[in-house]
């Protein structure tokens, strides 16, 4: 399963339109529909997202903005959130591109170290989809975490689900 299938079936469950999630996430409908068909970078960014919030202990929202909320997301602004809670949690960038290589290597994602520091300076696709799986969860009414891990599980193991 893709994410962009995860997002369509809890846009449906929802009631939610492409028309109604896309201006929600102030992006055009194009553009939704294109995450939703799995044909853009969010399909990788997605499980590295996840798997920074698993390896620094932390709710992904506080990853993409203080307050958890997408209202409050801004651009440049996840990676120096991601590098404090890093910071907090007294880990180097080596020990957490270490987690995440053992964590991603079953769906052959790679992080390099310095991938990964142009993750913390803001410089990534983080930046621009984190916001998106937050504006999408919250317009679902679920943690985004969720969207990542749809019945406990890694999107990429499913097959479907309820």
């Amino acid at each position: 399963m893709k994410l962009g299938d995860v997002l369509k079936k809890e846009r449906e469950k929802k009631g939610l339109s492409v028309e109604e999630v896309a201006s929600k996430l102030a992006i055009s409908e194009n553009e939704y529909q294109q995450i939703e068909a799995g044909e853009t970078p969010a399909e990788r960014m997605a499980p590295v997202l996840a798997h920074i919030a698993i390896e620094l202990e932390t709710p992904t929202s506080r990853l993409l903005a203080e307050s958890g909320r997408f209202a409050d997301t801004a651009e440049g602004q996840a990676g120096p959130l991601i590098k404090g809670h890093r910071e907090r949690r007294e880990k180097s960038v080596a020990q957490v591109v270490e987690g995440l290589g053992k964590e991603l290597a079953q769906f052959d994602i790679e992080v390099s170290r310095d991938e990964y520091e142009e993750i913390e300076a803001g410089k990534s696709q983080i930046e621009e989809y984190g916001p998106l799986f937050l504006g999408f969860a919250e317009a679902i009414e679920q943690p985004v975490f969720n969207l990542f891990y749809p019945c406990g599980l890694p999107f990429q193991e499913l097959d479907d689900y309820p």
